[in-house]
């Protein structure tokens, strides 16, 4: 990773993001046997297929523009290592783990619970790097997706509580 954090890369982190939560949901989805269950994974995953194309998006425009590439883009170096500290918690897990963790957690309530700590951690990942974007669409962006992953902390909580 750069040492220093820049709306490209924030948008890139983001798409990493949104890539494992849908692997995350797609084998959750696999190992749920109720129907409710499996709605709510097939749904999660759906959004995160969604959050991917929207990032992939931004990230091109901004990519094209010769400032994005500017040093005077970058993110402040306190910012850039908090951002940083962030990431490396990877919100969900790498791809090549995803199975094996969803076939550690023994249960549905276990993968709801997991889920929903990804999605606060994205939450407050998306947050600062809102606060922190130089470009206006990359700032909305954050801010809407920020806003998508509350709504699936509620939705997880709803799913958490009915099990229990």
């Amino acid at each position: 990773m750069q040492n220093y954090f820049s709306d490209l890369e924030g948008l890139r982190l983001g798409m990493e993001i949104e890539t494992r939560g849908k692997e995350f949901y797609r084998y959750a989805y696999e190992h749920a046997k109720e129907k409710e269950h499996k709605d709510l994974f097939l749904f999660l995953m759906q959004e995160e297929v969604q959050h991917l194309a929207t990032f992939t998006k931004i990230f091109n425009v901004i990519e094209e523009r010769k400032e994005a590439h500017s040093a005077d883009y970058l993110f402040d170096a306190d910012s850039s290592r908090y951002l940083t500290v962030l990431a490396e918690s990877h919100v969900f897990p790498k791809q090549d783990k995803v199975q094996s963790v969803i076939a550690e957690l023994n249960s549905v309530k276990a993968i709801l619970q997991t889920a929903m700590q990804a999605e606060k951690d994205s939450i407050l990942l998306y947050d600062e790097m809102a606060t922190h974007a130089k470009f206006e669409d990359a700032r909305k962006i954050f801010t809407v997706l920020k806003a998508e992953e509350q709504s699936h902390v509620v939705k997880l909580r709803e799913m958490i509580e009915a099990w229990a």
